[in-house]
């Protein structure tokens, strides 16, 4: 019996860790989003629902919810996309492999903060790289981060500029992992390279694939850095996200209890979106 207690007894300094950090903020804040509370006062007042009422009737809320679904579709399949055709490109060289993989992951690793600054002189009207360059084509380049129809897509290429080189890297780890007989075995069968992408490549890759999507997904609702620094969520709340929405109900307009509640519910948005990836993930994911 005594034996039997020894494995808890070595996770409880990793669960006591958990609910420090994460399990007492959780209920701390679902607390707060049902209390009115200006972070200044030490008095809270109990107002029920009336915070997620506000945000139901609340403009701003639904344009930043519509905001985050469009910024995920942007950014995450092509991010994608782009990882998986880098990967194989990567894969197919023969010299310089490791070179290219440097070259692609350096964006990840990269400050957010000095990526932002770089894409937005690059985003410039008069003098950015963009538009120069698009004049030398006879092409009049857009105002990228002051145009309500463009801002939100400059932001989505940001974002997969910041994402792809990691999911070059799952999917490079998800190729060596394939066991190259089974391609062998297809070309005997007279399959050609696509057929083997078709068949072979894609199926195996995919608990790497749907392990890209989820954390993708939970990253781009979680888009702040490049919104502050390049937008602050204008023109017109074009770019005004849901966590951007949360930081400006929270620290600009200190409505603590409304910025809970939007918590709150991209909290249910994101798990909610994961169930269903994991689901789904059951009945198309292949192992071998």
């Amino acid at each position: 019996m005594r034996k039997s207690w020894i494995p808890f007894a070595f996770l409880l300094p990793a669960l006591g860790l958990y609910a420090v950090f994460f399990v007492y903020p959780f209920i701390f804040a679902l607390g707060l989003s049902f209390q009115s509370w200006n972070m200044i006062s030490p008095d809270k007042t109990f107002v029920g629902l009336a915070n997620y009422r506000h945000l139901l009737h609340d403009e701003v809320f639904w344009i930043s919810l519509k905001n985050s679904g469009l910024y995920v579709l942007l950014t995450v399949p092509l991010a994608m996309a782009i990882g998986l055709v880098l990967a194989l490109l990567v894969e197919s060289l023969w010299r310089g492999k490791r070179l290219y993989r440097l070259i692609f992951f350096l964006p990840v690793v990269s400050s957010i903060g000095v990526i932002s600054i770089v894409w937005s002189l690059m985003y410039n009207p008069q003098v950015g790289a963009i538009n120069v360059l698009l004049r030398m084509f006879g092409i009049e380049g857009p105002n990228w981060l002051n145009d309500p129809s463009m801002a939100l897509w400059a932001l989505a290429i940001v974002g997969i500029w910041k994402g792809f080189g990691y999911n070059m890297v799952l999917y490079i780890s998800g190729l060596k992992s394939i066991d190259r007989g089974l391609y062998e075995a297809a070309s005997i069968d007279g399959a050609g390279r696509w057929r083997q992408f078709r068949n072979v490549t894609l199926p195996l890759l995919s608990p790497v694939t749907f392990f890209i999507l989820v954390m993708s997904i939970i990253s781009s609702f979680q888009a702040f850095a490049t919104i502050q620094i390049m937008t602050k969520g204008g023109p017109n709340n074009a770019t005004n996200v849901l966590v951007y929405q949360i930081y400006q109900e929270a620290f600009q307009f200190f409505n603590i209890g409304v910025a809970t509640a939007s918590s709150v519910i991209l909290l249910l948005i994101v798990g909610l979106l994961t169930v269903i990836q994991l689901r789904m993930s059951n009945k198309m994911v292949h192992y071998q």
